[in-house]
């Protein structure tokens, strides 16, 4: 993270913010930070100063941290903008959720404080880019936020009885969601065929990541009511694909079942970036897969030329809004170009990297299709895999569960 990041709290609580101030300081002497007591005040700041991030409470006098923040995305969209609510403030939230790139339930801790402001420095480098901006802007608040998954995220801040009552409900309410999970958890050869764990047992067996990724990915296709794992649409099918080879290689590789569950994660989210220029802007994503085409190109490639920027870069800016961990984000802006990372070596990078070019080859035309990417041979290198990655191949197309009736794909 950079040692010169601005960074500016806005709460009414004037206890809070001495407090605050007293532990960031401690914390991250090298932030810059300011603290204010209204919206107004800062406001003011900005002016004199823009920052990077602005994470501000919901609930203040005069102007609330919904408003405030719709302000600062007009006149400063390049700042990421957190905001701090409770359960009570959820209709305020829906009015500010197309401003706020994140959101933090209250109580929480200060070390929750710091990895949501690491985030939004995350967000911001994505927000320096104008096509990605511009992007952002037209979202639809319930598109950029979907409010079940917003549920879904809160209720798992928390633990202990109320919670589990939560999630019980949760799933009661979205049963074609916890069959999707079901489904994962079925072709990783996790539970038995005939099995048929609650939501609760799924989410301990996969992990939480794993869970608000499947999420994310059901939110975003539309929450279809009913799903069944024999007829999978296509836009599904590939994410699934790409969580299972992921995991696969990572148990492979003897990984914890923690890292298992952050490397499947960012392999199932790889490609959200796409769904959602998809829907948002439906003409440039369809000039995109043309070129693709008619150049023989990658679609990265194809992407930048037409729209300005790539799905990974869409797809990790999301994340980082949806607070997924560093690791996940870093992943998933560099799952097509690995060796373009700022990490040298990154073993969860390159079992993301692995699953996507497994599941390229596996698909139809794959071996076309692969002719269009260089493997990246040099990073494989460096991270010590030469000598697996056959291995991982063979493992991965050997528990390939192809699509019944596949379409046209040009990732």
């Amino acid at each position: 993270m950079p040692h010169n990041a601005s960074i500016i709290f806005v709460d009414d609580d004037l206890n809070v913010l001495r407090g605050l101030r007293r532990r960031m300081l401690s914390m991250r002497p090298n932030w810059a930070l300011r603290f204010y007591e209204s919206a107004e005040q800062a406001l003011i700041g900005l002016e004199e100063q823009p920052a990077d991030v602005v994470i501000s409470d919901m609930r203040m006098p005069s102007m609330d941290g919904a408003e405030f923040l719709r302000i600062v995305a007009t006149r400063w969209p390049q700042t990421s903008r957190i905001l701090l609510s409770g359960y009570a403030d959820e209709i305020a939230i829906q009015n500010g959720a197309a401003a706020t790139h994140h959101f933090l339930a209250k109580p929480c801790t200060d070390s929750d404080i710091i990895h949501v402001a690491e985030r939004g420095l995350i967000m911001n480098k994505y927000l320096r880019d104008p096509f990605l901006v511009d992007l952002l802007s037209i979202v639809p608040g319930d598109l950029m936020w979907p409010i079940t998954f917003r549920r879904l995220h809160s209720i798992l801040q928390f633990s202990g009885p109320s919670s589990h009552a939560e999630l019980t409900d949760f799933a009661n309410d979205h049963p074609a969601l916890t069959n999707l999970v079901h489904e994962l958890a079925l072709r990783e050869q996790l539970i038995p065929a005939d099995s048929h764990p609650d939501f609760i047992k799924l989410l301990k067996i996969l992990g939480i990541e794993t869970i608000k990724a499947l999420c994310v990915l059901w939110c975003e296709l539309g929450q279809p009511s009913q799903f069944d794992g024999e007829r999978i649409s296509v836009d599904l099918h590939r994410p699934l694909v790409l969580g299972q080879m992921a995991a696969d290689i990572a148990r492979l590789r003897n990984l914890e079942p923690e890292s298992v569950d952050q490397i499947r994660a960012a392999a199932l989210l790889c490609h959200i970036g796409d769904i959602f220029t998809a829907r948002v802007v439906p003409e440039k994503h369809a000039a995109s897969r043309h070129r693709a085409d008619v150049d023989n190109c990658d679609i990265i490639s194809a992407e930048i030329s037409e729209m300005g920027f790539a799905h990974p870069a869409v797809s990790a800016c999301l994340c980082a809004c949806w607070g997924f961990s560093h690791q996940i984000i870093e992943n998933i802006a560099f799952h097509h170009r690995p060796e373009s990372a700022p990490t040298d070596r990154s073993e969860s990078l390159l079992i993301v990297y692995a699953a996507q070019h497994f599941a390229r080859k596996a698909g139809v035309d794959g071996v076309t299709r692969a002719e269009k990417y260089d493997l990246a041979r040099g990073f494989i290198t460096r991270c010590g895999a030469a000598a697996d990655w056959q291995v991982w191949e063979r493992a991965c197309i050997g528990k390939h569960v192809p699509l019944e009736a596949p379409k046209s794909q040009n990732f």
